[in-house]
């Protein structure tokens, strides 16, 4: 039933698609997919430019898939949850309702059960959607990739209650180039012992496919590629040109001049104090502003006011960190990226002319002011990623991905926290505590101004039950939307200046500034030692 409804969804689409060679490249990937569903389960990898229509093209081979091969699932995975939200709701258009009132696609991840009812017999339901949630019990799962793998390595029973759903589904991995380098290792083995042992198929989607054969446990995996002759659609798709500025050091305000001549641009910066520099440099009171220092629900409203904006023409300048890279699907007909990883690169140009409608976009590269990035592996990566590029042209090759990505892993330790002699004695506690895809523990803060009129009612309503010691796993979810996540280090820091009150553990209240552009930014500190 499932796979009829997807048909008949994908046949009205494409019924009313145009031409354009966009529209062709998805017909044209949608088609081997189908296809590539016909073969053996094991590892497959869906290697599409950004907006080829990878969303539908990895739901299509994995129903196929699961229906030739009996599986029971199909589980979506993706980086962030404003990916997981777009997703979900891609897929509960497609699919609907149940007719039995069975839930069809279960979304999964902290920010799930937010913005319902808390009234009549909400209390049935919401410990149903807590139960199916906790067990993964649907037909799809859309989730995070951290919800994933977490609950993999974890020794929690609470955690490890869906890990039996894994076995016999289909697991879509959207974006697999965001997965930590240094847990590389244990990540790639536990996709061999899940479609060596599990009956498990697994699917790394992505427009700049990593070379996990570059590491130890996925060098013998040989993954089957999806789409036939996946480069020819690099170089059918080019909708971009680049311009590089890499020679000098490009300041904010020339930075913000050249934005400002753009009717409609982005510019994606690596810091967030960065985007903040940039946005004082524009001195434009429309302009927009995404990066974690907003909270999830005024990021997702921010992203709603981009596309209104965009469709109808108007003018739109957004100033972003990479929070808008990786799958949301945005269409500028010019971008500006600081100069970062290469795949960081790539991503932000798939939001510059993604439909095609223009001959060609601009994706302009430069040298920001500081030559700021954040430490790590992603200060590695730009390096790297210098190293490796040629020239614009080469960004349209599949083949630079791949290079960058074994001179990436070559140059990292891929299991930096050792996790692999954990496992190997056995240690389930040390390898939970070790596994963490965001690396620095961090605490939640809850902005209490923002919001509707309704919102902030009932946000202080959920905060009076914090106060009086009610701290329900509903309870937290439903706030979540309203919540800056903050390095524990610092929000000690906040607390010691009264700008922090603690509602629970790990959970605090604001009582600084909140900008209704900028987000949680207190003056005389660093934003980007402060807000995850």
């Amino acid at each position: 039933n499932l796979w009829e409804r997807f048909q008949r969804n994908q046949d009205a689409l494409l019924r009313h698609a145009s031409s354009t060679a966009v529209d062709e490249a998805r017909r044209a990937v949608y088609t081997d997919a189908v296809a590539a569903a016909e073969q053996p389960s094991g590892v497959f990898r869906l290697t599409v430019p950004t907006g080829g229509g990878k969303t539908r093209s990895a739901m299509a081979f994995a129903l196929r898939h699961a229906i030739k091969h009996g599986m029971k699932r199909v589980i979506v995975a993706t980086p962030y949850t404003s990916i997981t939200d777009q997703t979900a709701q891609v897929y509960r258009e497609i699919f609907g309702e149940d007719p039995e009132g069975r839930q069809v696609v279960l979304e999964h991840h902290s920010q799930a059960l937010a913005g319902e009812d808390d009234v009549g017999d909400s209390h049935r339901r919401h410990a149903s959607a807590r139960l199916a949630a906790e067990n993964w019990d649907a037909p799809i799962v859309v989730t995070t990739t951290v919800q994933l793998f977490e609950s993999l390595f974890s020794n929690q029973t609470s955690r490890l209650r869906k890990a039996h759903r894994l076995a016999g589904s289909v697991i879509v991995l959207d974006e697999a180039q965001t997965l930590p380098p240094r847990l590389l290792d244990p990540i790639t083995d536990v996709i061999r012992q899940l479609t060596a042992w599990a009956g498990t198929t697994v699917v790394l989607s992505s427009a700049t496919q990593p070379a996990f054969e570059a590491v130890k446990p996925f060098a013998g995996l040989s993954p089957v590629e999806i789409v036939s002759e996946p480069a020819r659609w690099f170089d059918a798709l080019k909708r971009v040109e680049y311009e590089w500025h890499l020679s000098e050091v490009m300041r904010w305000e020339a930075a913000a001049e050249r934005l400002s001549q753009e009717r409609q641009g982005l510019a994606v910066v690596n810091l967030k104090k960065d985007a903040l520099a940039l946005i004082d440099a524009l001195d434009d009171p429309d302009v927009l502003h995404l990066s974690t220092n907003l909270c999830g629900a005024h990021r997702r409203r921010v992203i709603e006011q981009v596309r209104r904006r965009l469709e109808r023409g108007e003018p739109c300048r957004l100033v972003s960190t990479q929070v808008i890279e990786a799958g949301v699907d945005l269409d500028f007909p010019f971008v500006m990226r600081a100069m970062g990883p290469l795949d960081a690169i790539i991503q932000a140009a798939g939001r510059c002319n993604r439909e095609g409608r223009l001959e060609h976009g601009r994706v302009l590269v430069f040298r920001p002011e500081g030559n700021g990035t954040p430490p790590g592996s992603y200060r590695t990566a730009t390096g790297i990623a210098q190293a490796v590029l040629g020239g614009g042209d080469s960004l349209h090759d599949a083949g630079t991905a791949q290079d960058y990505f074994r001179r990436l892993y070559d140059t990292v330790s891929t299991d930096r926290e050792q996790i692999q002699e954990r496992r190997m004695h056995f240690d389930f506690p040390e390898t939970a505590r070790r596994f963490r895809m965001i690396e620095d523990e961090t605490e939640s803060i809850v902005i209490a101004d923002y919001g509707t009129e309704e919102e902030c009612r009932r946000i202080e309503s959920d905060i009076r039950a914090l106060r009086d010691g009610e701290g329900s796993r509903y309870l937290l979810r439903r706030l979540q939307p309203y919540m800056v996540s903050v390095y524990r280090r610092k929000a000690d820091e906040l607390r010691k200046q009264g700008l922090v009150e603690p509602l629970a553990d790990g959970i605090g209240l604001w009582h600084g500034r909140y900008d209704t552009v900028r987000g949680l930014v207190e003056t005389g500190m660093d934003p980007d030692q402060l807000v995850v």
